[in-house]
């Protein structure tokens, strides 16, 4: 089956690094179907991809690096610039055409080109999903994706349960309930992959606690929330199987005679839509920054929605309180001032006084 990644580098740039010392950018063109992405990289970048690849698969890519000038540099030389750009671009080629997609389905590959999950080369299928994890995950942007991943087939879980329960035909509800449950598998493999990777990380950091540049390290609350996320997948997952084994009544009567089973199956695909069997209450339903957090998760974040408030709550106090202080302030100054006018007004009268006193000594002198 064809590839549906489409890779290639079709125009080179110049950069400078510290404002001194020039190099040369290739902009990466990857598309897909739905996608498409520019990624720069310099020639560097290449040579450390091509030695992570060496050592993540044990093995060297099909297509060797091209050399390093040692005379002479890219930058300024057109046709050097040119002779370059086009065997890194047949060095990713080679990878991504080859026959053997241990490269390719490396994190080490989709890191360097920032693809997203889907665009895992090398599948049985065009979609990622068909692909189940062969070990623990522990790579962080991996990660994520796998966990999108399985957002999207417990989703599609559910739609393949719910027409089963609208099909018409005997066929209908077996090529549904088969769907569903090919959904669950890899949803279940998905979760324990995430979860042992989960654990991978927390004991290396637990044990190399001192290198932060460690390439798996995370913050102990990203980790606590990535474990809520694959509890919650859990719980979901846990009520969608058992929905699934749920067998569908021959009729709508028959479901009338049994409105317990009924009732089961209605609160387990509330409780799968619900997101592991949390019910946050009718007048309180899931948001988007809830649906992917757990029971924990939603308890940090009212309480830190609370603190929120109580700042805004601090801050109007004192923007008041502020007020305030101005006004009586401004009622003082206008006292002052008041005063002040008072003031002047009877040195005007008592100067008028004088002035007229002044002038009758003058008109009895003249």
């Amino acid at each position: 089956m064809s590839n549906q990644l489409q890779i290639s580098i079709p125009t080179t740039s110049e950069s400078a690094e510290g404002g001194s010392k020039q190099y040369t950018l290739y902009h990466i063109l990857w598309r897909l179907p739905m996608r498409s992405n520019y990624v720069k990289k310099r020639y560097n970048d290449f040579t450390a991809l091509h030695k992570d690849l060496e050592t993540h698969t044990g093995q060297s890519p099909p297509h060797p690096i091209p050399p390093k000038h040692y005379f002479g540099s890219t930058v300024g030389n057109p046709a050097r610039t040119e002779e370059r750009r086009a065997a890194l671009e047949s060095y990713l080629h080679a990878i991504l055409s080859s026959p053997d997609s241990r490269w390719r389905d490396s994190p080490v590959w989709r890191s360097f080109l920032a693809l997203p999950a889907a665009a895992v080369a090398g599948a049985s299928d065009n979609t990622f999903s068909s692909r189940l994890p062969s070990g623990p995950i522990t790579d962080p942007t991996h990660w994520l994706d796998s966990h999108r991943e399985l957002k999207t087939l417990l989703h599609d879980a559910r739609i393949f349960l719910s027409k089963r329960d609208g099909a018409n035909t005997t066929a209908e509800q077996h090529e549904a309930s088969a769907a569903a449950k090919r959904c669950l598998v890899k949803a279940s493999a998905i979760i324990s992959a995430l979860d042992q990777g989960l654990q991978a990380v927390a004991l290396a950091q637990q044990r190399e606690k001192e290198k932060s540049h460690h390439p798996d390290y995370l913050l102990d609350g990203e980790i606590r929330r990535r474990r809520d996320l694959v509890a919650a997948a859990r719980q979901e997952r846990d009520a969608l199987e058992s929905l699934a084994s749920v067998k569908r009544h021959a009729n709508n009567n028959q479901n009338a005679s049994h409105p317990t089973a009924t009732a089961d199956k209605s609160s387990l695909l509330f409780s799968a839509r619900a997101g592991g069997g949390r019910v946050l209450g009718a007048p309180l339903p899931e948001t988007e920054r809830t649906r992917e957090l757990g029971n924990d998760g939603v308890l940090q974040l009212q309480k830190t929605m609370l603190q929120e408030q109580d700042v805004g709550v601090e801050s109007l106090f004192n923007i008041v309180r502020r007020q305030k202080q101005m006004g009586l302030a401004i009622g003082e100054e206008l006292e002052t001032q008041k005063e002040l006018l008072e003031r002047l007004g009877e040195d005007v009268d008592r100067v008028d006084k004088k002035t007229k006193i002044a002038k009758k000594r003058a008109d009895r002198i003249s």
